[in-house]
């Protein structure tokens, strides 16, 4: 059998073979090359690889005499030829080594159509979670406290028990509702993107095997967790509220509130016995620079573009919300609604045909890769929208008017806090970054786009629409309905009402089946 080829025979010096694994060609030697460094060389001979290994300390300290160089060279001898038994390789791969290659892998999943890889926010959150482990990896105080450059196989099995311990220790902070967080949910999250790491990479490429895979503790979620699922939703005399003053204030370029997020007041009454009262006109202050109440540019002073395409980006989300609110679309596939998007239904009346759209939800704008179509009376939106924009057909309908481009994540979100503020239900918090400045909700709910969606279908199935209408125009199934949003009281009257129909009459004596009888029954024929 041909043996793998050795160091030529001008770079080794000091030759010696290693007792007992001669069968492997196993020896040591000097390299002139590297500085006179100790090597370890050995032949497995059932892949017929050879193998070259640096002799070095723990500390990385080199051996200077060959007694301690053998000595070294025993120990990583049994070392290696226990790692190739296990079929494991015999090169190293680090902690950080593995979370980058993970990574890389990952960003190589990434797609805009749904359901066919991965968004770039989830590649983000991915990328957040290896940050989390590598810190714990690290971290001496709450964490494992070991260096970043250890190999995966020499990890323990217990390597993972104190993660838990470590991000809630490192992250102090509580939820609106006082509870520890990061949240049970997201460490479990956490813990099985960790073992994904270990399972696709490090055990995919041989550094380790399935059974040297770190176990992962299970963060218990309590029950009260799981069933307070209820979604963030406007209660009606909030969207009121919101709507009203969205439109009457914040459209207009105007505020009821100064800069410091204090209340105006109201302009006092001039005449009559009531002079010097507060009036019912409240006081409001231009917030967008020069544009007045109506909207125009004023005639003196500098004319600002910025200002009035600012006021028509409002009026753009202020539709957006009003649309959002009366169909129950998410807010990923409006963001990526087109003109085109939009037709009417020829089987309609021409009365129906001036207030009802269909709206076409293409399967990669949707967060399920389900086409479908959504029936709404918001076609008197849409026009107003067109106005404002001229987009055409192909065109997405909500872009930037000074680059023509679709709205950027901060232009949605910064907006519906303004939205929020104006109308009394949020506060301003100060401002930590030049990006983004976040809110306080008063009555403490976190409100986010997907409140409209939510608010529609809690609205709609009060109103008693049907639940199968309702998951179908919203593109979503009926148990998520029945686990977030539904909630059945056999004791209200509502329930009973909804009971009773199809019924012939309510029933007096509780024995007394007549009134379980169908319409359709005939009573004048005789049961046979």
């Amino acid at each position: 059998m041909t043996s793998a080829p050795s160091k030529p025979a001008g770079r080794i010096t000091n030759k010696r073979d290693l007792l007992g694994a001669e069968s492997n060609n196993c020896y040591i030697y000097q390299d002139k090359t590297k500085k006179n460094k100790w090597y370890l060389y050995f032949l497995n001979k059932e892949n017929q690889k050879p193998h070259r290994k640096c002799l070095k300390y723990d500390d990385g300290r080199y051996p200077l005499s060959s007694e301690e160089a053998y000595r070294i060279a025993l120990e990583t001898y049994v070392e290696l030829r226990t790692r190739t038994d296990r079929g494991e390789v015999i090169r190293k791969m680090s902690i950080s080594d593995m979370c980058d290659e993970f990574i890389k892998k990952e960003e190589k999943r990434v797609r805009h159509i749904p359901r066919a890889g991965i968004t770039p926010p989830r590649l983000r959150l991915i990328k957040r979670q290896m940050i989390h482990f590598q810190n714990y990896c690290t971290n001496k105080d709450y964490g494992a406290g070991l260096p970043s450059t250890k190999s995966v196989h020499t990890l323990r099995d217990s390597l993972l028990d104190n993660y838990q311990i470590f991000r809630e220790s490192t992250t102090e902070q509580t939820d609106p509702q006082g509870k520890q967080l990061p949240r049970p949910q997201t460490l479990n999250g956490e813990l099985s993107t960790i073992k994904r790491a270990f399972m696709e990479v490090a055990d995919a490429q041989g550094f380790i095997t399935k059974q040297k895979v770190p176990s992962l503790p299970y963060v218990r979620v309590g029950r009260q967790q799981i069933q307070d699922t209820r979604r963030q939703s406007f209660s009606p005399e909030e969207w009121v509220q919101l709507e009203k003053c969205a439109r009457f204030y914040w459209t207009r370029g105007i505020s009821r509130y100064d800069k410091n997020g204090d209340l105006l007041g109201y302009e006092k009454i001039t005449r009559s016995k009531n002079k010097g009262q507060d009036s019912k006109v409240t006081i409001t202050r231009s917030n967008l620079y020069k544009v007045n109440n109506s909207g125009v540019k004023k005639a003196s002073g500098p004319k600002s573009m910025r200002a009035i395409h600012q006021l028509d980006h409002r009026r753009m989300i202020y539709h957006a919300a009003r649309i959002s609110m009366d169909t129950g679309i998410r807010i990923g596939s409006l963001e990526k609604m087109k003109w085109c998007h939009l037709s009417d239904n020829k089987s309609w009346s021409k009365e129906n045909r001036k207030s009802w759209v269909i709206i076409t939800v293409p399967a990669e704008n949707t967060k399920t890769g389900r086409w479908h179509e959504i029936a709404a009376p918001v076609n008197a939106h849409f026009e107003k929208l067109r106005y404002i924009t001229g987009g055409k057909k192909d065109d997405f309908i909500f872009t930037n008017r000074s680059t023509g481009k679709p709205f950027s994540k901060r232009m949605w979100s910064t907006n519906l806090n303004e939205m929020l503020v104006e109308s009394g239900l949020a506060t301003w918090r100060p401002r930590n970054d030049a990006n983004a400045r976040p809110i306080d909700v008063k009555s403490g709910k976190k409100y986010s786009w997907y409140s409209f969606r939510h608010t529609f279908i809690t609205f709609a199935l009060n109103r008693g629409v049907p639940i199968t209408t309702v998951c179908n125009n919203c593109d979503t199934g009926i148990k998520y309905v029945q686990d977030h949003y539904f909630h059945f009281d056999a004791r209200g009257k509502e329930t009973q009402s909804a009971l009773m129909v199809g019924r012939k009459y309510s029933p007096k004596q509780s024995l007394n089946p007549d009134w379980m009888k169908d319409n359709l029954i005939d009573d004048s024929e005789e049961t046979v």
